[in-house]
This record gives C-alpha cells, sequence and structure tokens, in this order.
C-alpha cells in the first residue's frame, strides 16, 4: 500500500468516527456531555495473559495489534490496542507480573481472580472538564479528572511526545469504575474540531491505514446486560443519547453517528441471568462493523471449532468462552458506508466508484481550464495533466498536491483545499491526485534527486530571456505558459524538478526538452536562475545564503520580544510573524521540513531543522532563556508541531507555529529566501 508523506502526519491526529446516509454524513451532534467527542472511545477486554490475548486476536481472529504491553491508565496495567476506522479501539489489557501486590490495581486483580471479559467501556469527549461539570449538575457524584501518559518510555529525538500526559479521563469511580457505565477519554491536544470538520478525510485514512484481515472497520455497538432495564434507562437518558428504540427486552441509544449503546434486560434470558450473577451488570458484548459478512464468517470459519461460531442472516458471532469472556458480534456495515469508502479511498486501483467521482470532480473543478480531456491550455495557459513528463516526475513529492491544495496566487488556479477557502477536502485531492495518474497510466515515477543543482545564475538570466522569455514572460509572469515567477511554484519544485522539466520538456504541450540544444552547464544555469527568483523576479543578483551557524540562530539579538496573540496557547498568524519580522523584533526561526525544503524556499533567516533528523546536537545550541522560538512547516502543522514538542520536552516553553505555513507565507508576498 503506497504511503505519501502527509497521511503518516495524519494519522498522528487518531481520526473520527461516521455515519453515511445516501454518502453525506447525518448531521448528528453528540451528546451534551461529550461536546465534540467522536462517539465511542472503545472497550477494554482484560485478560490473564496479555501476550496469549494478542497472539489469539491476531492469528485466530484476524485483526492487527498495535503495541505489546504499553502502559495503561490503572496502576500496573498493561495494553494492547485494536485501532478501527471509525476511531474506536479495542483494547486489550492485563496486569505486570513483576508488580508487588501493593502496587497493583484492586479492581482489577480482583476482577482477573475471577473473570476475564470486557470490564470497562469509555466514550469520547472533547473536554472532561464540561463532562464533569454536565454530570454533576444532573446530580451524579464523580471522582475528579485523571490525567496519564499512553507510554512509560521517555521519547528519544524529534518526536510528537511532549512528555506530557497525553490522555484525561473521568471515571464515576476511578477506583472501582462501575462495569455498566462509561469512562469518559479526552485525547489532551486534539483537534476535536478539525476532525469534525474533515471527517471523511480522516475516516478514509483511519479505515484504510488499519486494514484487518478479518474486514472489521467500526464499532457498531457496545451490548450492556442490565437487570433493572427501566432505571437503566433513565440514567442514560440523562448523558443525552438519543433513543432509538425502546421494548422490555432492549433499549437502543444512538451515541455519534452509527454507533449505539444497547441496554439489555437479564430478565427472561438465561444467559444474561448467569452474566449479571457472577459479574455483576456490564458489557457481555461487543459488536464490530465488516466490509464483507460473508468474508468474514469464512475468515473465521477456517480458524475457530465449529462451537465457537454462529451465524445468522445478520450477525456471525463468537461465543465468549472463545473470545477471552466477551461475546464478539459482526455485522455488515452500511451500503452507503461502504460506497463512500469505495468512492474516496485512493488505492492504487481505484474502485469504479471512484474512478466516477474522480472525474466528476476534474469535470467540476478542473476541465474549464486544463481542458475535457486533461490536454490542457483550454483557458488562462493552464498546463496539460495528461502529460507524462509532469506527471511522473511529480509523482513521488508533493508539488501537485500544494497546487491543488493552495494554487497560485496572482493567477487563475486557485487553492482548492477548504481550508483555503476551497471546495474539496484533503481525501478528495489525494483522489483527485491518484485518479490523474491512473487514467494517464504513470505507474512508476521518475527518480528525481534531491541534492540541490548548481550553477551560473547570470548564465541563466541570459538564456530565460533567449528561450523562456516568449511564453512564460520576461518577469515569469506567464503569456502562453504557466508562470515561472510564482512563490508558490518556486517553494514546491525541487531544483531537480526545475532542471528536468527544462531538460526534457511536456510531452504533448508546446513545452520542447532543451536536453538536445542547450549543455548540462547551460540547464545548470537556467535552473539556478529560476530557483534565485524565489526572492523575487526583480532581485539584481543572486540572494541565496547558507545555513545560519549557532552565533546567527537569534535574530535581532538586542531587540524587544515580540508579543503574539496564539490560537490554542500554540499557532500565531503569519501576519503578526511577517510584523515581527519587519519590526527586527529578536527571535528565532526553524524551518521544520527537509534542508532540500528549505533550500527551495525559506523565511530570511530560518534554521532547517528537519523533524526526522536527531535533534539533540542542535538543541545544545538554541539558547533556552525565554527568546520567542517561531517553527513553521508546509503541512502546516504536523512537522513544526512535532519540532515544538521536542523543544517543549526539552524545556523550552516560548516556542510557537505559525499557522498557516510557509506556503501560505509565500502565497501572501512576506520575504522568502533560497539556501544552500
Amino acid at each position: 500500500m503506497k504511503i505519501i508523506p502527509m497521511v503518516r502526519s495524519m494519522l498522528i491526529l487518531w481520526l473520527s468516527g461516521l455515519i453515511f446516509i445516501n454518502c453525506q454524513p447525518k448531521q448528528v451532534k453528540s451528546p451534551f456531555l461529550t461536546g465534540r467527542g467522536t462517539g465511542i472511545d472503545g472497550a477494554t477486554l482484560m485478560v490473564n495473559d496479555l501476550e496469549a490475548a494478542i497472539t489469539y486476536f491476531e492469528d485466530t481472529l484476524g485483526f492487527n495489534i498495535r503495541g505489546s504491553g504499553d502502559e495503561g491508565p490503572f496502576a500496573g496495567s498493561i495494553t494492547a490496542s485494536i485501532n478501527l476506522g471509525d476511531m474506536t479501539t479495542f483494547e486489550l489489557m492485563s496486569m505486570a507480573d513483576s508488580l508487588e501486590e501493593n502496587k497493583k490495581s484492586e479492581f482489577m486483580q480482583s476482577f482477573l481472580d475471577s473473570n476475564e471479559g470486557v470490564r470497562l467501556y469509555s466514550l469520547s469527549t472533547s473536554s472532561t472538564d464540561s463532562t464533569l461539570l454536565g454530570l454533576t449538575s444532573i446530580g451524579h457524584q464523580l471522582d475528579s479528572i485523571q490525567s496519564y501518559r499512553t507510554s512509560s518510555e521517555t521519547p528519544e529525538g524529534w518526536s510528537w511526545d511532549d512528555g506530557s500526559p497525553k490522555r484525561r479521563s473521568l471515571d464515576f469511580n476511578a477506583t472501582d469504575p462501575p462495569a455498566f457505565l462509561p469512562r469518559f477519554i479526552e485525547k489532551i491536544d486534539y483537534g476535536y474540531a478539525d476532525v469534525q470538520k474533515d471527517w471523511r478525510t480522516y475516516y478514509i485514512y483511519r479505515r484504510w491505514f488499519n486494514d484487518h484481515p478479518n474486514g472489521v472497520v467500526g464499532t457498531s455497538a457496545i451490548r450492556i446486560a442490565v437487570a433493572d432495564l427501566i432505571k437503566a434507562h433513565k440514567t442514560y437518558q440523562e448523558m443525552g443519547l438519543e433513543l432509538i428504540e425502546k421494548s422490555d427486552s432492549i433499549i437502543r441509544f444512538q451515541v455519534f453517528r452509527h454507533q449505539e449503546l444497547h441496554l439489555v434486560s437479564a430478565k427472561n434470558n438465561p444467559q444474561l441471568t448467569a452474566f449479571v450473577t457472577s459479574r455483576g451488570e456490564g458489557v457481555f458484548a461487543v459488536r464490530f462493523d465488516v466490509t464483507n459478512l460473508d468474508s468474514t464468517y469464512q475468515y473465521l470459519e477456517k480458524e475457530l471449532p465449529s462451537e465457537a461460531i454462529s451465524r445468522t442472516a445478520e450477525h456471525v458471532i463468537i461465543q465468549p468462552e472463545h473470545a477471552f469472556g466477551v461475546q464478539l458480534e459482526f455485522v455488515q456495515e452500511p451500503d452507503s458506508q461502504s460506497q463512500l469508502a469505495k468512492r474516496l479511498t485512493p488505492e492504487d486501483e481505484l474502485d469504479s466508484l471512484a474512478l466516477q467521482h474522480a472525474s466528476g470532480l476534474y469535470d467540476k473543478y478542473c476541465s474549464l481550464c486544463h481542458g475535457s480531456d486533461r490536454e490542457g491550455y483550454a483557458a488562462d495557459h493552464a498546463p496539460s495533466l495528461r502529460s507524462k513528463s509532469l506527471l511522473a516526475s511529480s509523482k513521488e513529492t508533493n508539488f501537485m498536491r500544494y497546487t491543488m491544495q493552495y494554487g497560485r496566487a496572482n493567477t487563475a488556479m486557485a487553492g482548492y483545499l477548504n481550508t483555503q477557502g476551497g471546495p474539496m477536502e484533503y481525501i478528495e485531492i489525494e483522489l483527485l491526485l491518484e485518479w490523474l495518474y491512473q487514467v494517464s497510466e504513470v505507474d512508476e515515477s521518475v527518480e528525481i534527486p534531491r541534492d540541490p543543482v548548481l550553477g551560473d545564475v547570470a548564465l541563466g538570466a541570459e538564456l530565460y530571456s533567449k528561450n523562456c522569455s516568449v511564453c512564460h514572460g520576461a518577469n515569469g509572469e506567464g503569456i502562453s505558459a504557466p508562470a515561472l515567477g510564482n512563490p508558490m511554484l518556486l517553494a514546491t519544485a525541487t531544483d531537480h524538478f526545475l532542471r528536468y522539466a527544462i531538460a526534457q520538456g511536456r510531452d504533448g504541450t508546446p513545452m520542447i526538452g532543451f536536453k538536445d540544444s542547450l549543455n548540462a552547464k547551460e540547464i545548470d544555469g537556467l535552473t539556478a536562475f529560476l530557483r534565485s527568483r524565489a526572492s523575487g523576479w526583480d532581485i539584481p543578483e543572486s540572494d541565496t545564503v547558507s545555513v545560519p551557524s549557532p552565533e546567527e540562530y537569534v535574530l535581532n539579538p538586542d531587540a524587544e520580544d515580540p508579543v503574539f496573540e496564539l490560537k490554542d496557547g500554540k499557532y500565531v498568524a503569519a501576519e503578526q510573524v511577517n510584523r515581527a519580522y519587519q519590526d527586527s523584533l529578536r527571535m528565532i526561526i526553524l524551518d521544520a521540513r527537509s534542508e532540500v525544503a528549505w533550500r527551495q524556499t525559506h523565511i530570511p533567516g530560518a534554521i532547517p531543522v528537519p523533524y526526522y533528523e536527531d535533534p539533540e546536537n542542535f538543541i545544545d545550541d538554541i539558547p533556552n532563556d525565554g527568546t520567542q522560538i517561531v517553527i513553521y512547516c508546509a503541512c502546516p502543522h504536523a512537522a513544526s508541531n512535532r519540532v515544538r514538542n521536542t523543544l517543549k520536552r526539552n524545556g523550552f516553553e516560548n516556542a510557537v507555529i505559525i499557522d498557516e505555513g510557509i506556503l501560505v507565507w509565500a502565497q501572501m508576498g512576506y520575504p522568502v529566501r533560497n539556501g544552500s
């Protein structure tokens, strides 16, 4: 499976839950106690032998497990998780063998002495503070909010882990949580509003990259056995859950989108009566959505004895005796959900629905300028999007991606990403890109070197005037060909991407290749000239700079510090940073992208600190004296958040992130440089 760079960053965000009606989101509000939470957070299966449970769930039941013995939220607990596409998890939890008795969680130890099964389940909330206030206002008694980490390991190198707690939990009783009531879990520094805004993007990627052999894609329902259905109904109704069904035997609540909680009466049900008698009220079953119920049954039937599994028209059920004390149920996912996944997943071989949807996106947003058959030049000098030279040389870079997302300032090419005011989510742009590659039969990328192209800028200027200006404009403004004097183009095109276009041309377009009419030195000079225009077309000479030395890290060391107004405590608007830069205020600017990207375009004075390289030596060179540190990347937050959190872990408190990123900075006409 192809993994594009931005996807890795997005997966860290732990994506959202969904429901689909005619392939459109049903606008379902979260219960009032969970705010912008993403529905069911997960169910926790307590087992005596974690390694045995991991092996069984992986090898027999067909789940992919993340982690093996990570630190859990309770004293002495260790966990492993099954991550599902709809933002839910199914957690395996046990007690660490080496712990002394007095350091173990009493309620876990008491439960595991006589049982295995789902002892806990949780709902996602965007604010445990609000949830606590809401529950206490209707008369419930709860424990105080607990903060905890999800890993006991100390992170090394650049990391999104800043060493602080990652979760906040709220329990009715933190020492001995009631098994039939939920915990509430808040993920600290999680973009709940962003997830809800771009829920399809987050869902598709979470689903795509959490692929389970058994076909499970989400949690359909948590099923709770109760002794008194009327009493339980009242308690859950107070939480703001939407009632779907009420009968003498079952009450169904909608949690968020199509996830449900089922309260099932133990009366007149011998199996549940025995469950409640032996264990008390609590979760007796977890129900999962699957992509194809027949395939799931066939997979499990091969792995399990006949008495372990049963099949009806609507369900596949694994008996609790064969699943560590919990009944596992599998149901066919809704057709609308399945179709939406097929429509939007940018796989190497697109589904027919995806091909149709992507073609529609192209016709709607691109064909006016790029032509009905992607031939280009239908309007505004828009280039051909069936040129294999263009597509193959950009396939493994962000050039086309960023072009679609952010557009080209001062040209007819607008930014189509919704965060830039455009009509498409990130996932639709990715789908459109994959469609362009596939319909143009571009299977392999052209390997483009990442090192800089060094050349004679003055020679390049002469060659540009002679060979290029007639189409691209004397000042790179574009006459009958794309504008090359564009900050976004130069910020996203590597040196060798430019050189390849000059040498090879663009097949099927008026852009000829110059490899036979110009020698290597001349092509290098022309490339270097174009790169030097990142600072502006009218600069008198090359403005190329070198990586700052530690003595140059602090800009304007004798000036005052800027005072920024921050969003969410860490994001600063590009306009504020530019004003501070123009006012020559004291600060340190860090570029979290690769050094290749820094060479293409960076804020003057910025230091390249690639988020993937060892930061230890570099950190020693930054003065930890409260100087304002400003960080940016292109995506626009993933890499810069990683750098900021690493700095925080090392004691740097005064670090902020440019909210819009370097690409929008360049689009806005703020100062940029190219480097070497």
